[in-house]
């Protein structure tokens, strides 16, 4: 299983060069890898440079402009066995995606379809009878279990910030 990290954003400079939105809190976790999947093709790194929140990157088979804009647009992806292990109360999206979403009264909404951030906060969209998008927010006390795929939020506070699509 794989872990997308970030997006090749642009081709940066002549020599092949590429800048990397990166998708992960750590950014400084560029320097430690070895390996990148590029559109789940395997790149060797040559060098890694971080700087003004995002991550330039040059490998070793990309040497010009023309083969690193070949690159744009493509997800950026680490296998799982790298990522960082979580602590308490931390997990990856990728693990939340899929998960049954419940109100603490027992309730479901639905499965959490997507997580999209928009700089205040991540939206969580969840798809049951209907679509309802929300803030993740600490007042909604979200508790996850990962064994049994669920997400639960708290009622109260989720009926004062959730949008339901019509």
């Amino acid at each position: 299983m794989t872990f997308t990290i970030g997006e090749i954003v642009k081709a940066q400079g002549t020599r092949g060069e590429v800048k990397i939105k990166p998708y992960t809190d750590d950014i400084s976790r560029f320097k430690e890898l070895n390996i990148l999947l590029v559109g789940g093709c395997p790149f060797k790194i040559r060098g890694v440079n971080v700087r003004g929140g995002f991550v330039y990157i040059s490998f070793e088979s990309v040497n010009t402009r023309n083969a690193a804009e070949t690159l744009v647009g493509k997800a950026v992806e680490i296998d799982r066995s790298l990522a960082k292990p979580t602590g308490d109360d931390e997990y990856y999206i990728v693990d939340l995606i899929g998960c049954n979403v419940y109100l603490s009264d027992g309730t479901k909404i639905g499965i959490l379809k997507d997580i999209e951030n928009f700089g205040s906060a991540d939206i969580f969209t969840v798809k049951g009878d209907k679509t309802v998008r929300f803030p993740f927010l600490c007042r909604l006390n979200l508790r996850y279990d990962g064994t049994l795929k669920t997400i639960t939020v708290d009622k109260d506070k989720f009926e004062e910030v959730c949008c339901y699509e019509d």
